[in-house]
């Protein structure tokens, strides 16, 4: 590297001379820091020197205890080989012993199930045959040919065994039969007991429940024919089938109730002995149902109701395409000709109230199968699939069951009576509406809500999910439809004017009614209808909330272990009642709507029109005269009083006040135009400021709803008029000021307003920077 310098010069030898010095230095400062480390570098060394001898001893130690573990392996090696030579010889010896055994029991059970035949002692005979049906058969084969001696004795018992067994089963079959000829229950019951020990358990379940069957239909039969003799003996004649229907079932599920434990101690735990015999069941329960039903709708002429309820509904159609009027009630004429009576409903009140009492019991029939099949499954196997395949084995049956269609019959048959005595009791109530001196509503909210949840709470003891959303649309449809337009028809007529007064108006809603029948002029009773129709709609609104409310609560009472599908289901049906309650406000708003067209502005407008009549360019004097008379807002408020005690005691308090709060953004859209086609000087403006007050306290007072907010831009105005000069707006108006009031007037307006003020100036107005 130095041969490549150029040292051709005295400078550059200078330079290549420093740079070989600094070359130097930093070579001896490396030496330097190595030596430094010296000490520390011999001191490791000398750890490893010692840990070498160290490493040998580990390295002769581990070799030592790798020969232990090889021979340690050997040694399990070979004692393992022995323990499995003896556990096979263990097995052998076992499978020897279990062949003595087996061998001993075989010829034990051949001469002891013959002499058993012979002495009828069939519980005996059927232990040995147990025994028997117990052994492996092909274990017994390879005995008998293993002891050659002895191959025909066994085979022998063997054989006898088997003849036995059939013969054992034809006996205790044909003694079975023998003790249902002669109703022996507890031949029957000791037999029953014996089929599971002969390998019968499927014919021993069919043939009890054959028996159980035979026994429970002819008592079916029995108390069928004599329905109505019981039902009147226990004053239960509306009931009188619904009582035998429960009987039916009750008898079936005692059955199962009190047979389930001896299926379980002598068919064995794990069968599916108890399914068969529900199966086998259900089908003499569908039988005896389907009677009982028959015998139903024949005495209580439910086909003949259900055609009179289909004429009903196509009359009332093709009636209702004609006409908007309330159906009539009695009979009707057919197309063909000739009169038919038309159904009443309380005549299928009763009929109702029975078909729901037969669903339900159908329900908890169903439930309870259920209940004891879960317990008997849960009790018996350990896995969860073989229990959950015998629940769906169960509803399997249950849906393919006869039973479950009738169920659906049942419940399609109430629903269509429900729906025609809701609707037939609605209309009822609509043509009997009467009003009752002194009351604000008619007897129509009444009458009709009762109806329907009398309905919806028949609906739940229907225990049935669907009938019970059934029931509620129909509510929700009936009161949408009849009770609804019921309401709205003479809203929608208006309300009568005419009155010089309208005070006279509450006089004649307490006077033009007496023991329901009008005896005023048509103006008077059409004012009457109009106010209770209107706080009927009022009065609606608040019983449908509480409605809905308190079917939410009966319903979770009802069905505490509803599904997510089913609650959502629910929760559709009681939005369509809150739909209702939505219409009813809407029936509301369009009544006060018209009041507000009849009764307020025609009256109003005269009313603020004084307002004209007044000068409001005041002197002392003029103003002191002008305080000491009848001022205009005094004039006012007498006149809105009077308006408005006249429907105070005839409308709702929910009416009343939304009067009230409608009759505010009047008087103050009318007086607002009113002062802006005056003109004020400063004791006009102090006089206009003290009668907004006044007025906007009297209004305060009139309800219990706010109106502060609709007199606000009223209140601004008179501030702004009330002005000393115009350089005060400053301290009113800072709209970026969240502390201050809100101004609801814009700039535009407010020069428009300080413009009525005669002694403004308008340079000062435009000005304003606003």
């Amino acid at each position: 590297m130095i041969s490549s310098w150029d040292i051709s010069s005295t400078e550059k030898v200078d330079e290549c001379l420093i740079r070989i010095s600094e070359k130097e230095a930093d070579t001896n400062a490396k030496l330097e820091a190595v030596l430094s480390k010296q000490c520390q570098i011999e001191a490791k060394l000398s750890g490893i020197g010692r840990a070498m001898a160290t490493l040998l001893t580990v390295e002769n130690d581990s070799n030592k205890l790798n020969m232990q573990i090889v021979n340690t392996a050997q040694l399990a090696e070979s004692v393992s080989a022995k323990v499995r030579r003896l556990d096979l010889a263990r097995c052998r010896a076992s499978e020897c012993q279990q062949r003595v055994h087996d061998l001993i029991d075989l010829q034990l059970c051949s001469q002891g199930v013959v002499k058993a035949i012979t002495e009828e002692d069939y519980e005996k005979g059927a232990g040995h045959i147990a025994r028997f049906l117990a052994m492996d058969q092909q274990l017994l084969q390879r005995t008998a040919d293993d002891v050659q001696g002895s191959i025909t004795s066994v085979s022998d018992a063997v054989h006898t065994l088997e003849e036995a067994t059939e013969k054992m089963r034809d006996l205790i079959s044909k003694r079975f039969d023998e003790a249902v000829q002669n109703d022996d229950l507890a031949s029957v019951e000791r037999f029953f007991k014996i089929f599971p020990l002969v390998g019968c358990h499927k014919i021993g379940i069919e043939k009890f429940c054959g028996y159980i069957c035979q026994k429970l239909s002819a008592k079916a039969q029995k108390e069928l024919r004599n329905t109505q003799d019981i039902a009147k003996a226990e004053r239960r004649l509306h009931l009188a089938y619904a009582d035998r229907l429960t009987a039916i079932l009750e008898n079936f599920a005692r059955v199962v109730e009190v047979n389930q434990p001896i299926i379980e101690a002598f068919y064995g735990q794990e069968s599916t002995s108890l399914l068969d015999m529900v199966t086998i069941l259900q089908k003499e329960c569908d039988i005896e149902v389907k009677n009982l039903l028959l015998e139903f709708n024949k005495n209580r002429q439910i086909q003949y109701r259900i055609r009179q309820v289909n004429e009903s509904a196509q009359r009332l159609n093709s009636a209702s395409a004609a006409s908007n009027s309330i159906p009539s009630l009695g009979h009707y004429r057919k197309p063909s000709g000739g009169s038919i009576d038309k159904l009443n409903p309380k005549d299928i009140d009763s009929i109702i109230a029975e078909i729901t009492v037969m669903h339900s019991r159908i329900e908890l029939y169903f439930r309870f199968m259920r209940r004891r099949l879960q317990t008997n499954a849960e009790t018996c196997l350990q896995d969860k699939e073989p229990q959950k395949n015998i629940l769906n084995e169960y509803e399997k049956v249950v849906k393919d069951c006869d039973l479950s269609r009738q169920m659906q019959e049942i419940l399609s048959t109430y629903l269509l009576f429900e729906r025609y005595f809701m609707e037939e009791s609605v209309l009822k109530a609509i043509g009997l509406d009467t009003f009752e001196t002194g009351q604000q509503c008619s007897s129509i909210v009444d009458d009709v809500f009762f109806i329907l949840r009398k309905s919806i709470r028949r609906s739940l003891t229907t225990q049935s999910i669907n009938g019970t959303c059934a029931v509620i649309n129909n509510v929700a449809s009936c009161l949408d439809g009849d009770f609804v337009s019921a309401l709205k028809a003479p809203l929608k007529n208006g309300y009568p004017s005419g009155y010089i007064d309208l005070a006279q108006a509450y006089n004649a809603i307490q006077t033009s009614l007496q023991q329901g029948k009008l005896h005023s002029s048509d103006a008077d009773r059409n004012r009457t209808n109009f106010i209770v129709q209107l706080n009927n709609a009022d009065m609606s609104t608040e019983y449908i909330e509480t409605l809905w409310q308190t079917m939410e609560q009966e319903i979770s009472g009802t069905f505490p272990g509803i599904t997510a599908v089913e609650r959502q289901l629910l929760d559709s049906c009681l939005t369509e009642l809150k739909n209702v309650r939505d219409a009813l406000k809407a029936t509301v708003d369009f009544g006060i709507q018209q009041l507000r067209s009849s009764a307020i502005r025609p009256r109003l407008n005269p009313w603020v029109d004084e307002f004209l009549n007044y000068s409001h360019h005041l002197t002392e004097e003029e103003l002191a005269t002008y305080e000491a008379g009848e001022t205009f807002v005094q004039y006012f408020i007498v006149q809105l009083d009077g308006l408005l005690n006249s429907f105070k005691n005839a409308l709702s308090p929910r009416n009343y006040d939304a009067l009230v709060s409608i009759l505010a953004t009047e008087v103050t859209n009318r007086l607002e135009r009113a002062i802006k086609k005056s003109s004020f000087n400063r004791l006009g403006g102090l006089v206009l400021d003290q009668e907004v007050r006044a007025l906007g306290t009297y209004l305060t007072g009139a309800t219990s709803w706010s109106v502060r907010d609709k007199m606000t831009r009223l209140s601004q105005i008179a501030t702004l008029l009330n002005l000393d000069k115009v350089s005060e707006l400053s301290e009113y108006w800072n709209p970026e000021n969240h502390d201050m009031p809100s101004w609801r007037l814009t700039p535009n307006e407010v020069r428009t307003i300080l413009v009525l003020r005669s002694d403004f100036r308008m340079e000062d107005i435009k000005r304003l920077q606003l």
